[in-house]
C-alpha cells in the first residue's frame, strides 16, 4: 500500500455497485483510516466504519487491503450484511444509526442493476420504512440536514456565568473540539458531494417532529416501473415489483393477525401457477400483519418466490433474518 487511494473493497461492500454519492463518502473515510494506518502500521477498520458517527456508522466493515496487519481481527463473519428487526429484505442498509435502526436502499428488483436507489430510514421497532432521498445523494443530504438540526437543538455549551471559564473549558474543551471536527467534516462533505444541508429541509416521504423523522402516512412510496413491469404497493412500505406475467389477476387480500395455514396455501397455489410476485407479495404482508413467529413457516415459500423471480440473493438474506425471529410462540393453534 503506497499511497491513500481507496481499495478495491468499495464495489465489494454491498449486492451491486457502490453508488457514486457513497463511494465518496467511503473515500474521504479512507483517507483518514490510510493515517491512522500509517501512524500505526496496523489496520483498524472500525476507524472507518465509525468515521460517521454523528450520521451513522457504515453498516458493512470493510475487509483489510492485502498487506495490512488488522487490529482488531478481521474475519469474513464481520462481513455479513444485516437487516434490522422488522425489515424485510428489499431494504439493503448502508448505515447503522446505533438505536437499532439503519438508513438504506429500497432495492425491490436487484436483477435490474440499477446504479442507484431511494433511500429510507428504517427504525428497528415496527415495520415500514421511511423515504429520505430518490437516490444516495439526496439521501446522503438529508442525512447532513439531520445532524444540522440536531445540533441547532443541543448547540455546543458556553461556560455558565457562576463557572470559572479556565476550569470550565479545562473540562469540556474535547466537547467544543468534537463538534467543530464534526462541522469540519459535514462542511467537507457537502461540497464534494455538491448539496446544500439545511437544517430545516424535508423530502417527500418524511416530516420532522422536532429532531425526530416521521414517515409521512399520506405519501405513498413510488418506483420506476420498466415497461412490462408492475408495482405492487405492500404492508412493508415497499411491496413488489416485477414483471407483470408474474402476477395473478387478483391481489392477495392479507387481514390483520391472519391464518397462517390459508395463507401459506394461497401462496403456495400461486407459486404453483406460475405466480411468484403474488405469492411474495401475499408472504410479506403476511409477515408483516402477523406475529413474528409466523416468519419460520413463511420462509421456504417466501424463499421460493424470490428465487423464482431471480432474485436468490435475497432468498439467502433471509436465512440472516431467522435469528431475529426464533421468540417463543403464543398462538392459539399450534403451527
Amino acid at each position: 500500500m503506497t499511497d491513500s487511494t481507496p481499495p478495491p473493497w468499495v464495489d465489494d461492500l454491498f449486492p451491486f455497485p457502490t453508488p457514486p454519492a457513497l463511494r465518496t463518502l467511503i473515500d474521504i473515510a479512507w483517507q483518514s483510516a490510510y493515517e491512522f494506518y500509517r501512524e500505526n502500521e496496523s489496520y483498524d477498520y472500525t476507524v472507518l466504519m465509525s468515521h460517521y458517527d454523528f450520521m451513522f456508522d457504515l453498516a458493512m466493515i470493510p475487509r483489510p487491503p492485502d498487506g495490512c496487519h488488522a487490529y482488531p481481527e478481521f474475519t469474513e463473519q464481520d462481513r455479513q450484511l444485516s437487516l434490522p428487526h422488522f425489515a424485510t429484505p428489499e431494504f439493503v442498509p448502508f448505515g447503522s444509526l446505533g438505536d437499532g435502526g439503519d438508513v438504506g436502499w429500497l432495492v425491490p428488483a436487484p436483477e435490474l442493476g440499477r446504479l442507484d436507489h431511494p433511500v429510507v430510514l428504517a427504525n428497528g421497532h415496527d415495520h415500514g420504512v421511511t423515504l429520505i432521498g430518490a437516490d444516495t445523494r439526496a439521501g446522503l443530504e438529508f442525512m447532513l440536514s439531520w445532524a444540522l438540526r440536531r445540533w441547532r437543538e443541543d448547540p455546543v455549551p458556553e461556560p455558565p456565568a457562576w463557572r470559572d471559564p479556565e476550569v470550565w473549558l479545562a473540562q469540556n474543551q474535547w466537547r467544543i473540539d468534537a463538534r467543530a471536527k464534526d462541522r469540519r467534516l459535514v462542511d467537507r462533505l457537502a461540497a464534494e458531494l455538491r448539496v446544500r444541508p439545511d437544517p430545516d429541509r424535508t423530502f417527500p416521504g418524511s416530516r420532522w417532529k422536532g429532531t425526530t423523522v416521521c414517515a409521512d402516512t399520506e405519501f405513498e412510496i413510488v418506483f420506476d416501473v420498466p415497461d412490462g413491469w408492475r408495482h405492487e404497493p405492500g404492508a412493508d412500505g415497499i411491496g413488489v415489483l416485477a414483471p407483470a406475467d408474474a402476477y395473478a389477476d387478483r391481489k392477495p387480500v392479507v387481514a390483520d393477525r391472519p391464518s397462517l395455514e390459508a395463507e401459506l396455501i394461497a401462496a403456495a397455489c400461486w407459486l404453483d401457477a406460475g405466480y411468484p410476485a403474488t405469492a411474495l407479495l401475499a408472504l410479506k404482508d403476511t409477515f408483516v400483519n402477523g406475529p413474528g413467529c409466523y416468519f419460520a413457516d413463511l420462509k421456504p415459500l417466501w424463499a421460493h418466490a424470490y428465487r423464482d423471480l431471480g432474485r436468490p440473493e435475497y432468498a439467502g438474506r433471509l436465512e440472516g433474518m431467522t435469528p431475529c425471529y426464533q421468540d417463543s410462540c403464543y398462538c392459539p393453534v399450534p403451527h
